[in-house]
């Protein structure tokens, strides 16, 4: 509810400091926080965080920024990086939530701007700064308000809050809080320029709306500086934004281009080298070397290392900060798919390395590679720690996929993919993520007479009504009645020549099997051929099997024998399950493999398909 109080306090603040106030008033909430204090013996570490939505990188050397000038600023980039777990759009939610939680959407879940449904599923720097400061006081104003709510297991931890309303009502809340109180911590986001981005594009109001924010910056910065006259304070000050635009008029972006994924960081401070330096020696050189710079996943623990909070790492942060000594820079897999972590150091001191937590090696930290040769299947997050500070990243060692059941219901929205470590996966179609709490081992309590093939199971489809087939890699096949949720009496039973005619010589090979849409099974053999089978007349069709190439299948001759397992997705997709944990969409109407595939499983093209 409104709070009259708080609303006449501001209205009086913003009359005495600047003689105006914008008319769209925020909603604001604020709890006992820390007052003013005078200079003190112990100088006092605080930060200020501001976040102008939608500013391109680019502009910032090309128009009359004095205030953003007066900052050292470094390229940096969002997105994470392409192909890998670490993927996500270049869309605000999944931007200001890694920026605010220090970890990329493979961690904190947050895949696009539905703040209604997606909250974050780790810590925020609110969180870990009140967790492990005493005493800490935050502010968090935000013109736009979603930021808050992908926030919200955290947000009752904030002393101050303030969302909605306008950025000059912003700066002018922001400047109160710095003048007024004692916040260890004040994120302010600024969102016209963005809003101005998308109706204008790259133009001279895009760029006069860069301006004014610029002005809005000089405010809080003015500010600060007054604070710092009467106060033994030292400020840390960064500026950022949180996705840049399409190189194509400027008006959009959640893509992966160049411009898109290009951001940036201002400091007040000079930085360490992480920040000041490119590096080179990456295994990923994409977008022009744009890896190579900062990330915006750095911003937490800078954050954090200013207040002299020590990182851990149960966080898991994906970056090293930005000043002080140098941790373990540029931390990422050598492949998609593998277990060599890569970094960049020149300590002569030694780098930890934990897998999910745990210490499994030390070497020294100029060696910046290392090989898991223990890994276990699935995805693993492997941490670096160097001089205090850490790097982490998700690795999705190879896991296959071994068969994907299309489960009979009316909605027809569930899919069952069974897994080569003995777990299976119960995803939504319509929310396109794995269902929570999943996987789970399959037994005989929640798969009954399946449980013990489970470590046999290498191929599923369900008929036109409402029976499924797995296949066992022994030659053998069960029918599942999805009614009755059981392994139908009297099976397992040998495919043979009775049972399938036409199938009977190569039971053993089958690997994958999709109802196709004109009442046609295909089953697909460990040799890079396939059988068609006619379900009406209960038969495989004369003349099979037959090779796998770019006339049968277009688009899979290459993939032939590296198929594990096929889906049935609907009316016109099915997708092919390869064994370097990647996939093939494919076209069931124009009958070839959709272009640009094969991409890697991971947490944006199948969420939680893979985790452990």
């Amino acid at each position: 509810m409104k709070n009259l109080f708080y609303y006449y306090f501001i209205l009086l603040g913003c009359l005495f400091f600047f003689n105006s106030c914008e008319t769209d008033i925020p909603e604001v909430t604020a709890t006992s926080g820390q007052s003013l204090n005078a200079k003190s013996t112990a100088q006092k570490k605080r930060v200020l965080l501001v976040g102008i939505d939608g500013l391109q990188f680019e502009r910032i050397a090309s128009l009359n920024t004095p205030n953003l000038d007066k900052l050292h600023i470094s390229k940096a980039y969002t997105g994470g990086i392409q192909g890998y777990n670490s993927h996500q759009t270049t869309s605000s939610g999944p931007g200001w939530t890694t920026i605010l939680t220090g970890v990329w959407k493979d961690k904190h879940g947050v895949p696009n701007n539905d703040a209604g449904t997606y909250k974050s599923r780790v810590k925020s720097i609110y969180r870990l700064i009140k967790e492990n400061k005493n005493d800490a006081s935050i502010a968090s104003i935000a013109t736009w308000s979603p930021i808050h709510q992908f926030l919200e297991n955290d947000m009752s931890l904030v002393n101050y809050k303030s969302k909605g309303g306008n950025d000059s009502n912003a700066t002018n809340l922001g400047v109160n809080q710095i003048k007024n109180n004692d916040h260890d911590l004040i994120f302010i986001h600024l969102d016209h320029v963005d809003v101005v981005g998308h109706s204008l594009g790259f133009s001279t109001g895009y760029d006069n709306a860069i301006k004014t924010a610029d002005t809005q910056l000089g405010q809080l910065m003015n500010a600060i500086e007054e604070r710092e006259a009467i106060t033994n304070e030292d400020w840390l000050i960064v500026v950022t934004t949180d996705h840049g635009r399409s190189p194509i008029g400027g008006y959009s972006h959640g893509g992966d281009s160049e411009s898109e994924k290009t951001i940036f960081i201002g400091m007040n401070k000079e930085g360490n080298q992480e920040f000041k330096t490119k590096a080179t020696n990456i295994p990923n050189t994409n977008y022009n070397g744009l890896y190579g710079y900062p990330a915006q996943t750095s911003i937490v623990p800078t954050v954090l290392r200013h207040l002299g909070i020590e990182i851990r790492n149960e966080w898991q942060l994906s970056s090293p900060p930005l000043i002080g000594e140098d941790g373990p820079r540029k931390v990422m897999v050598t492949n998609s798919v593998g277990n060599e972590i890569s970094w960049v150091s020149s300590s002569t001191g030694n780098a930890e390395i934990y897998r999910d937590n745990l210490l499994i090696a030390t070497v020294p930290a100029n060696q910046e590679r290392y090989t898991d040769t223990n890994a276990p299947n699935g995805r693993i997050n492997y941490t670096i720690r160097i001089n205090n500070s850490i790097g982490s990243v998700n690795v999705q060692n190879c896991l296959a996929i071994n068969a994907v059941l299309d489960w009979y219901d009316a909605a027809n929205n569930r899919t069952y993919f069974f897994r080569g470590d003995n777990k299976y996966v119960r995803y939504s179609k319509v929310e396109n993520t794995s269902d929570p709490g999943y996987p789970v081992a399959i037994t005989n309590n929640n798969w009954p007479g399946l449980g013990n093939y489970k470590d046999k199971i290498s191929a599923a489809f369900k008929t036109n009504y409402d029976k499924g087939y797995f296949f066992l890699s022994d030659g053998r096949y069960l029918r599942y009645n999805m009614v009755d949720d059981k392994v139908d009496a009297g099976y397992p039973k040998p495919v043979n020549f009775v049972t399938w005619p036409g199938l009977g010589l190569y039971g053993k090979k089958i690997i994958g099997a999709v109802n196709w849409h004109t009442n046609k099974a295909m089953f697909f053999l460990s040799d890079g051929r396939y059988i068609r089978y006619d379900l009406v007349k209960d038969k495989a069709d004369a003349g099979y099997p037959v090779e796998i190439n770019n006339s049968t299948w277009p688009g899979m001759e290459h993939y032939k024998t590296k198929i594990t397992a096929v889906a049935d997705w609907d009316t016109r997709y099915m997708f092919f399950f390869l064994n370097d944990n990647t996939f093939i969409k494919y076209d069931k109407s124009l009958d070839r493999a959709v272009q640009g595939y094969p991409e890697p499983i991971n947490n944006t093209t199948w969420p939680g398909l893979l985790d452990r």
